[in-house]
Protein backbone atom coordinates (compact mmCIF):
# COMPACT_ATOMS: atom_id res chain seq x y z
CA UNK A 1 0.00 0.00 0.00
CA UNK A 2 2.27 2.78 -1.30
CA UNK A 3 1.32 6.43 -0.76
CA UNK A 4 0.20 8.48 -3.72
CA UNK A 5 2.71 11.20 -4.47
CA UNK A 6 1.38 14.35 -6.09
CA UNK A 7 3.01 17.57 -7.12
CA UNK A 8 6.42 18.49 -8.35
CA UNK A 9 10.00 17.75 -7.56
CA UNK A 10 13.24 19.63 -7.00
CA UNK A 11 14.37 19.49 -10.62
CA UNK A 12 11.07 20.95 -11.86
CA UNK A 13 11.65 24.18 -9.91
CA UNK A 14 14.90 25.02 -11.71
CA UNK A 15 13.44 26.19 -15.06
CA UNK A 16 11.22 28.66 -13.18
CA UNK A 17 13.93 30.32 -11.08
CA UNK A 18 14.53 33.25 -13.44
CA UNK A 19 10.81 34.01 -13.41
CA UNK A 20 10.77 33.77 -9.61
CA UNK A 21 13.78 36.09 -9.43
CA UNK A 22 12.14 38.56 -11.83
CA UNK A 23 9.19 38.76 -9.43
CA UNK A 24 11.62 40.06 -6.79
CA UNK A 25 11.45 36.91 -4.69
CA UNK A 26 14.62 36.44 -2.67
CA UNK A 27 13.90 33.20 -0.82
CA UNK A 28 12.51 29.82 -1.74
CA UNK A 29 10.90 27.80 1.06
CA UNK A 30 10.82 24.05 0.41
CA UNK A 31 8.56 21.63 2.22
CA UNK A 32 10.25 18.50 3.59
CA UNK A 33 11.93 16.44 0.89
CA UNK A 34 13.54 13.89 3.19
CA UNK A 35 13.23 10.16 2.58
CA UNK A 36 9.82 9.11 3.84
CA UNK A 37 6.53 7.35 3.26
CA UNK A 38 4.06 10.17 2.68
CA UNK A 39 3.53 12.52 -0.24
CA UNK A 40 4.06 15.65 1.88
CA UNK A 41 7.44 14.70 3.33
CA UNK A 42 6.63 14.79 7.06
CA UNK A 43 6.70 11.00 7.64
CA UNK A 44 10.50 10.78 7.58
CA UNK A 45 12.44 7.50 7.46
CA UNK A 46 15.88 9.06 6.87
CA UNK A 47 16.87 12.62 7.81
CA UNK A 48 19.96 12.53 5.56
CA UNK A 49 18.43 11.50 2.22
CA UNK A 50 16.24 13.10 -0.43
CA UNK A 51 13.15 11.03 -1.18
CA UNK A 52 13.27 9.74 -4.74
CA UNK A 53 9.81 11.22 -5.42
CA UNK A 54 11.32 14.67 -4.92
CA UNK A 55 14.54 13.93 -6.78
CA UNK A 56 18.13 13.28 -5.83
CA UNK A 57 20.75 14.93 -3.69
CA UNK A 58 22.36 16.12 -6.93
CA UNK A 59 19.06 17.75 -7.98
CA UNK A 60 19.07 19.59 -4.66
CA UNK A 61 22.69 20.73 -5.13
CA UNK A 62 21.87 22.07 -8.59
CA UNK A 63 18.75 23.83 -7.28
CA UNK A 64 20.72 25.46 -4.45
CA UNK A 65 23.49 26.60 -6.81
CA UNK A 66 21.03 28.00 -9.35
CA UNK A 67 19.14 29.82 -6.60
CA UNK A 68 22.33 31.29 -5.18
CA UNK A 69 23.40 32.43 -8.67
CA UNK A 70 20.17 34.48 -8.72
CA UNK A 71 20.58 35.70 -5.10
CA UNK A 72 17.68 33.51 -3.95
CA UNK A 73 18.09 31.90 -0.56
CA UNK A 74 16.88 28.33 0.01
CA UNK A 75 15.01 27.67 3.24
CA UNK A 76 13.75 24.19 4.12
CA UNK A 77 11.22 22.78 6.52
CA UNK A 78 13.15 20.97 9.22
CA UNK A 79 11.22 18.36 11.21
CA UNK A 80 13.10 17.48 14.41
CA UNK A 81 10.15 16.49 16.58
CA UNK A 82 8.94 13.24 15.00
CA UNK A 83 9.59 10.59 12.38
CA UNK A 84 7.63 7.89 10.59
CA UNK A 85 6.61 4.74 12.42
CA UNK A 86 8.55 3.05 9.60
CA UNK A 87 11.82 4.78 10.47
CA UNK A 88 14.38 1.99 11.02
CA UNK A 89 15.29 3.30 14.48
CA UNK A 90 11.68 3.22 15.63
CA UNK A 91 11.17 -0.25 14.16
CA UNK A 92 14.21 -1.45 16.08
CA UNK A 93 13.01 0.24 19.28
CA UNK A 94 9.59 -1.43 19.18
CA UNK A 95 11.15 -4.80 18.33
CA UNK A 96 13.66 -4.72 21.17
CA UNK A 97 13.41 -2.73 24.41
CA UNK A 98 17.19 -3.17 24.83
CA UNK A 99 17.89 -1.46 21.53
CA UNK A 100 20.07 1.63 21.60
CA UNK A 101 17.12 3.40 19.95
CA UNK A 102 14.59 2.58 22.67
CA UNK A 103 15.45 5.84 24.49
CA UNK A 104 15.01 7.83 21.27
CA UNK A 105 11.25 7.54 21.88
CA UNK A 106 8.97 7.73 24.92
CA UNK A 107 6.95 4.59 25.54
CA UNK A 108 3.96 4.73 27.84
CA UNK A 109 3.05 1.04 27.45
CA UNK A 110 5.77 -0.83 25.59
CA UNK A 111 5.67 -1.47 22.69
CA UNK A 112 2.21 -0.37 21.59
CA UNK A 113 1.67 2.99 23.27
CA UNK A 114 4.18 5.77 22.76
CA UNK A 115 4.19 9.53 22.55
CA UNK A 116 3.40 10.74 19.07
CA UNK A 117 3.01 13.99 17.21
CA UNK A 118 -0.47 15.36 18.00
CA UNK A 119 -1.61 11.79 18.83
CA UNK A 120 -1.01 10.54 15.27
CA UNK A 121 0.41 7.08 15.98
CA UNK A 122 2.09 6.98 12.58
CA UNK A 123 4.37 9.81 13.79
CA UNK A 124 6.28 8.73 16.91
CA UNK A 125 7.69 11.71 18.74
CA UNK A 126 11.46 11.87 18.99
CA UNK A 127 12.91 12.22 22.50
CA UNK A 128 15.14 15.26 21.97
CA UNK A 129 16.14 15.22 25.64
CA UNK A 130 18.09 12.08 24.79
CA UNK A 131 21.61 13.17 23.81
CA UNK A 132 22.01 10.67 20.95
CA UNK A 133 18.68 11.65 19.41
CA UNK A 134 19.44 15.36 19.62
CA UNK A 135 22.92 14.82 18.14
CA UNK A 136 21.44 12.86 15.22
CA UNK A 137 19.05 15.69 14.37
CA UNK A 138 21.75 18.33 14.80
CA UNK A 139 24.02 16.38 12.46
CA UNK A 140 21.18 16.32 9.96
CA UNK A 141 20.86 20.11 10.20
CA UNK A 142 24.62 20.44 9.78
CA UNK A 143 24.53 18.16 6.73
CA UNK A 144 21.91 20.29 4.93
CA UNK A 145 23.60 23.57 5.90
CA UNK A 146 26.90 22.27 4.53
CA UNK A 147 25.15 21.72 1.18
CA UNK A 148 24.27 25.41 1.07
CA UNK A 149 20.81 25.52 2.67
CA UNK A 150 20.27 29.07 3.95
CA UNK A 151 18.02 28.31 6.89
CA UNK A 152 15.27 26.29 8.47
CA UNK A 153 11.61 26.68 9.24
CA UNK A 154 11.15 24.49 12.31
CA UNK A 155 8.05 22.35 12.21
CA UNK A 156 5.85 22.47 15.34
CA UNK A 157 8.33 24.35 17.50
CA UNK A 158 6.02 24.14 20.53
CA UNK A 159 6.80 20.42 20.91
CA UNK A 160 10.58 20.83 20.96
CA UNK A 161 12.67 21.34 24.13
CA UNK A 162 14.24 24.79 24.36
CA UNK A 163 17.60 23.17 25.09
CA UNK A 164 17.53 21.55 21.64
CA UNK A 165 16.46 24.79 19.95
CA UNK A 166 19.34 26.66 21.60
CA UNK A 167 21.82 24.07 20.32
CA UNK A 168 20.30 24.26 16.87
CA UNK A 169 20.49 28.06 16.87
CA UNK A 170 24.15 27.95 17.90
CA UNK A 171 24.95 25.34 15.23
CA UNK A 172 23.24 27.36 12.51
CA UNK A 173 25.01 30.58 13.49
CA UNK A 174 28.43 28.89 13.54
CA UNK A 175 28.03 27.20 10.15
CA UNK A 176 26.35 30.13 8.41
CA UNK A 177 25.88 33.36 10.38
CA UNK A 178 23.61 34.63 7.58
CA UNK A 179 21.26 31.63 7.81
CA UNK A 180 17.77 32.12 9.14
CA UNK A 181 15.91 30.07 11.68
CA UNK A 182 12.20 30.47 12.20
Amino acid sequence: NQPVFAGGNLKAIIPHLQYISNLGITALWLSPFFKGVAYHGYHITNFFEVDEHFGTIEDLRILINECHNLNIRVIIDFVPNHCSKFHPYFLEAIANSRSEYYSWFTFETYPSKYQSFLDFSELPKLNLRNKATAEHLLKSAEFWLSMGIDGFRIDHVLGIPRSFLKKLKKLVSVINPQAVLF
